[in-house]
């Protein structure tokens, strides 16, 4: 096989592979380009790859709420041909130009004809990540997720997710598209040493339920993390198993759903531990001092001793280091 020739594959498959020793998914697609000169959408010409972290699809496909056009717009844009094969899409926009009234006509008669199959595939990843996952019945408690998911298989033949696992397999050296073609040149330009050799395996999956299979083999093997996030309530992929908020804006803000957490969990430690609410207060006194009265060296001297040995302080306090009373009673000599 040449190399790269598996883009053609991925193209004419559902537009996705994955990664699994890395971690990652590999989208390939014709994107829709929206010129803002003359407000019309139009179909690139050129493929464009991208690559996330394994298991955005899932998150990305459970979080969607189809019934929306918007949702429905944001999905199909970034993985359209996990809905509809890549000749279709090219009939369906065929180097035209379309303003927001033809492009919401396609796209609503492309929700109508796949809404049924994405709401019934949502269906089911729900309770399968309920009974795997999130809620298991006390019978299953004391069993891994993905043994839970073998059970679920064996007693519910309704989730035809759970037996969709046809996929192709790639395995192939990825080094550079162009390293010379007779022997001496591919060896002088191994020599340069710009780039190691590698074996790069993908799976593609051949349907939208097969690759929403393998993301949930991922999930259920803890080689990422699914999690809800606290503060909007989504899932989201993470590489810890304690993340609790997501990196995706927060509703009506401009901040992310993470910094709002930290912020909240900064607020709730603060209500919750004296020393620590002790020293922010000082700190915050010493700060507005220093810059209400810059001329005044006291000011400043204090605040930058109590900056630099108040953290030091601060940081052995959180490890541990020196208890609640020893922390408090310095801050207080030092207020």
């Amino acid at each position: 096989m040449q190399e790269f020739t598996y883009v053609q594959d991925i193209l004419d498959g559902i537009g996705f592979a994955i990664n699994e020793e890395k971690n990652h998914e590999i989208i390939i697609n014709y994107p829709l380009i929206f010129n803002k000169k003359n407000r019309k959408y139009s179909l690139s010409d050129d493929y464009q790859i991208t690559s996330q972290p394994l298991g955005t699809f899932l998150t990305d496909f459970i979080n969607a709420d189809f019934e929306k056009y918007d949702d429905f717009f944001d999905f199909f844009s970034k993985y359209s041909l996990s809905i509809i094969k890549c000749g279709e899409i090219k009939k369906l926009f065929n180097h035209s130009l379309f303003d927001d009234e033809s492009i919401q006509s396609i796209f609503t008669v492309i929700a109508s004809k796949n809404k049924t199959q994405l709401l019934n595939l949502q269906e089911q990843i729900d309770m399968i990540l309920d009974y795997c996952l999130v809620h298991p019945n006390k019978l299953a408690q004391n069993f891994k997720p993905i043994e839970r998911m073998y059970a679920l298989r064996r007693i519910d033949a309704s989730f035809t997710i759970l037996t969709s696992n046809k996929a192709t397999f790639y395995s192939f050296p990825a080094f550079s598209s162009n390293p010379g073609k007779s022997e001496e040149e591919i060896y002088n330009f191994l020599s340069q040493k710009k780039s190691k050799v590698t074996e790069l395996n993908l799976i593609l999956p051949n349907n939208l339920p097969v690759l929403l299979y393998r993301s949930l083999i991922a999930v259920l093997t803890e080689q990422v993390y699914l999690r809800i996030c606290k503060n909007c309530g989504k899932y989201f992929i993470s590489s810890s198993k304690l993340a609790d908020y997501c990196n995706n804006l927060a509703p009506n803000s401009k901040k992310t759903c993470k910094q709002i957490g930290k912020f909240s969990t900064f607020r709730d430690n603060m209500q919750n531990d004296p020393a620590l609410a002790l020293y922010y207060k000082i700190y915050n006194r010493k700060l507005a001092m220093k810059l209400r009265y810059p001329d005044i060296k006291k000011y400043s001297s204090d605040f930058d001793f109590f900056k630099t040995i108040g953290k030091a302080k601060l940081e052995k306090y959180k490890k541990r280091g020196i208890s609640s009373e020893t922390f408090i009673k310095w801050l207080k000599k030092n207020s």
